[in-house]
């Protein structure tokens, strides 16, 4: 059995050091989150939020929608650059020379969030996986249609986080989730292993692994259990990669904050009321508390 790490304050902390006096935002890196669809709209929107990139030390955080989402964007995002991606029937297109240029400047790219299940998306996922020189992390539809062909993975040279939930996970293996359930380390670390990959399994203990490291994050509270929760942990892990935090300590320290910040949200609601959005609010008080602790 591999050394299991508990993620705690302490492994944390350790990823906030003190900024430079003559640091600027280029110095903290920028996260491009690629999102939404014409069904989806707001997951997008709600990663940036948890672009608590912003407030887990990104310098940048740029939002890539649809072009037809733009204007729902423009008097809700105020802490984001925006860039309107081109679309058809109601799904982001892949155009090679809009998708470099935008790619271009990040240094960490989350994809996935409100994207949907479609050809169009299975193509664009496609090119970054092969041509993308940087971190990238997949979510959501994004995984769903990885699923379609994980064996893509082993194309990829660049650093890759996956963040599947017990369901996604069995799709990707073509599986059951009781299968996955019951074996969660040992299935994680060995598609960390195969794939080249970190994988961050989602469950009320996650595991995270690269398939020689492993560690359990046990933070987090059953009011996380609804939509857009993992968009939010996608943005916090993603303000960690954009930083050039390897991805193992950013997957483990993201899954850590976000659930220490549901646990104080929940205090000010419910299990059963608690919002993502509301959640988001919450990590800018975890990341002080464990720097300044």
């Amino acid at each position: 059995m591999k050394k299991i790490t508990q993620v705690g304050d302490e492994f944390v902390k350790s990823l906030f050091p003190p900024k430079k006096s003559d640091s600027n935002k280029g110095s903290y890196g920028t996260l491009l989150i690629i999102g939404g669809s014409a069904r989806y709209a707001g997951a997008p929107l709600l990663a940036s939020l948890g672009a608590a990139a912003l407030t887990t030390g990104c310098g940048i955080a740029t939002l890539a929608v649809p072009d037809f989402l733009l204007p729902a964007m423009w008097q809700r995002v105020t802490h984001c650059t925006l860039y309107p991606l081109k679309s058809n029937d109601g799904f982001i297109l892949l155009d090679t020379s809009q998708i470099n240029d935008v790619c271009n400047k990040p240094t960490a790219v989350i994809f996935g969030m409100g994207i949907g299940f479609h050809s169009q998306i299975a193509q664009l996922e496609q090119y970054l996986i092969e041509t993308l020189e940087k971190p990238l992390l997949i979510d959501a539809d994004g995984l769903n249609c990885l699923a379609e062909n994980v064996n893509m993975l082993k194309k990829r040279k660049a650093p890759t986080v996956l963040t599947p939930h017990i369901g996604e996970m069995a799709r990707l293996l073509k599986t059951d989730t009781k299968t996955v359930k019951e074996n969660k380390i040992q299935v994680a670390v060995n598609f960390a292993k195969e794939y080249g990959v970190t994988l961050l399994l989602k469950d009320n203990v996650s595991i995270i692994t690269d398939g020689t490291r492993v560690a359990v994050n046990e933070a987090g509270t059953p009011a996380m259990a609804k939509g857009g929760s993992g968009d939010l942990l996608s943005g916090i892990i993603g303000g960690l990669l954009a930083r050039k935090i390897d991805t193992f300590s950013a997957a483990a320290a993201g899954a850590y904050i976000a659930g220490k910040a549901a646990e104080k949200a929940v205090k000010d609601s419910n299990e059963y009321s608690l919002l993502p959005a509301e959640t988001a609010t919450y990590v800018k008080d975890v990341v002080t508390e464990i720097i300044k602790g």
